[in-house]
This record gives C-alpha cells, sequence and structure tokens, in this order.
C-alpha cells in the first residue's frame, strides 16, 4: 500500500506534505504550551504568545495555498499538453 502511496512521480510532494505536517504540530504544540503556561505568564508575554501563533498560523495557511495552487497549476498544465497531443 506504501509503494502505491510513495513513487518516483510524486516523491517530491510527499515531502512537501511531510513538511506541512510537522509544521502543523509544531504550532499545535506551541498552542497547547500557551494554553497550558496561560495561568503563570505574564499578561504580556501571554499577549505576544498569541500574536505569535496568529502570525505563524497565518503564514503556515497562506503558504500552503500557495504550494497546492502551484501544484494544481501545474497539474492542469500537464492536463491541458497531454489534450492537445491527441
Amino acid at each position: 500500500m506504501i509503494k502505491k502511496f510513495i513513487n518516483k512521480d510524486n516523491l517530491g510532494q510527499r515531502f512537501m506534505q511531510l513538511v506541512i505536517l510537522l509544521a502543523h504540530l509544531v504550532l499545535l504544540q506551541w498552542i497547547l504550551y500557551t494554553l497550558y503556561e496561560g495561568g503563570v505568564l505574564p499578561f504580556k508575554a501571554l499577549l505576544l504568545h498569541f500574536l505569535g501563533i496568529s502570525v505563524y498560523g497565518a503564514v503556515l495557511i497562506r503558504t500552503c495555498a500557495w504550494i497546492y495552487k502551484r501544484q494544481y497549476l501545474k497539474e492542469m498544465g500537464k492536463s491541458a499538453d497531454t489534450k492537445l497531443d491527441h
């Protein structure tokens, strides 16, 4: 089953998905840390943590959207090329 999921043609895409997954897990860990320590952190530090989380999340969303849009356009270009060949 894993051989069908990962092959030479999509190795780069699967690696990028792994990087995105790890980035999301880092964000989740940061959120959990901030919520867990929220009661003992000074208000300014807590506010900066939430500001950082929101910026990190926004950048992560925009980056993922850009990556998948680029991949979609690349696949559409390949699809258009194969239709022209037939």
